[in-house]
């Protein structure tokens, strides 16, 4: 959307990442003016109708309505001939990756605009959910952040519009050579190298894409790698170590406990 601003005004997140504020605007007044954030914003309407303008379409949001703004979508609202009263819901999709597989494969593509949602939204249980969060009695608590993946999870299985096929960021290319050369030794300094990068820059975008350090996810990866061994094959503990990239058997096995509760011999004698 042409002469769209980017927001640069710092946003103040409770302790559940989360940003709520409420708004009621006289009629014939603009409720935001045209620009963008890296921020998801929901606007939630409980009286009245707001036009909304986003790329180059109009819509009209009515009572009891919402509309998923993702990152970098530029958008304006204003009032017509009534009054309009909203909450207005704030977060950064970043903060809630995980070291979970299925955060770090559909989070990103929320925040990189290869997913779509439907524009508007009247889905009782999605709206209801966003009241649960806009009004929560404890807005710095677990439960808030909890309703948040559960918006999350609503969104993308009831109301995704679109999927894009986009060309392989670069991010998404570390990770495929991350997983492709998990059980060889890598160094972030060799990682950096291979793409053309110092060792800080490497780490610094592959964070920012994924939320968690290139050396974590290739610890994750392979600890998942060794489950799965663990669980399919005759290979003794020390040997699906060192074919996961665990040069130290006693390091794998106090890393496997913190990843996955109990000692990799334990959760083998568990699945027999």
């Amino acid at each position: 959307m042409k002469n769209a601003t980017r927001e640069l005004a710092k946003v103040e997140y409770t302790a559940a990442a989360v940003k709520v504020l409420n708004f009621c605007v006289k009629p014939g007044t603009l409720c935001f003016t045209l620009h963008w954030h890296d921020r998801v914003e929901v606007i939630r309407i409980k009286k009245g109708n707001m036009a909304v303008e986003y790329g180059g379409n109009t819509v009209l949001l009515h009572e009891g309505e919402l509309m998923i703004f993702s990152p970098r979508m530029a958008h304006k609202g204003y009032t017509q001939d009534s009054p309009v009263e909203y909450d207005v819901l704030m977060f950064d999709v970043r903060s809630f990756y995980n070291e979970t597989a299925v955060c770090l494969q559909l989070l990103p593509q929320f925040f990189n605009g290869s997913v779509r949602f439907h524009t508007v939204i009247s889905a009782t249980e999605t709206v209801r959910c966003v009241d649960r969060i806009c009004h929560s009695s404890q807005p710095n608590s677990l439960d808030t952040t909890a309703l948040v993946y559960q918006l999350l999870h609503l969104l993308f299985e009831n109301h995704v519009a679109s999927v894009s096929v986009t060309r392989k960021t670069d991010a998404e290319t570390m990770v495929e050579y991350i997983e492709d050369n998990f059980a060889s030794e890598l160094t972030i300094a060799a990682m950096g190298d291979r793409f053309g990068y110092s060792s800080e820059h490497f780490c610094r975008k592959f964070k920012e894409a994924t939320g968690i350090t290139p050396m974590t996810y290739l610890k994750i990866y392979r600890l998942e790698q060794a489950l799965k061994k663990i669980k399919h094959s005759e290979s003794n503990i020390g040997e699906i170590a060192a074919q996961c990239g665990f040069s130290d058997a006693n390091y794998f096995t106090r890393c496997f406990k913190a990843h996955y509760g109990v000692p990799p011999r334990f959760y083998r004698a568990k699945e027999k």
